[in-house]
């Protein structure tokens, strides 16, 4: 495994990528439980369970599940790509609103492609 640094809201998106998968038994609980333990160990348990439980991760999950289900439309022209570019920048929405407010920080990742990015 390579542990890199990235903005704490694309660790917890990483998270909810894999809370997801788990969620939907495409993967074992011991992968999630490997990233749960990365991010703890770096911002403490407290903060961790406060995130996990917030609106702001249960808005980032709902969004990873929205774009998931485009791209699955997608595969069989269900849905536009636009569509699904627009379920990736609501994901992008809900990454900046959990750094926001949970580390009061602003993204270092950009959308390219939006006038308002």
């Amino acid at each position: 495994m390579i542990d890199i640094c990235v903005d704490e809201a694309y660790a917890f998106d990483y998270h909810s990528i894999f809370h997801l998968k788990y969620n939907e038994n495409y993967i074992p609980k011991s992968s999630i439980e490997i990233i749960s333990k990365k991010i703890i160990d770096q911002i403490g348990n407290n903060l961790f369970i406060e995130i996990i439980n917030s609106q702001e991760y249960k808005n980032l999950y709902e969004a990873n599940k929205k774009t998931f289900d485009a791209v699955d439309k997608a595969k069989t022209n269900q849905v536009t790509a636009k569509y699904v570019d627009q379920c990736n920048y609501g994901r992008m929405i809900a990454k900046k609103d959990l750094q926001k407010k949970f580390f009061n920080t602003e993204l270092i990742e950009k959308k390219i492609g939006y006038t308002n990015e």
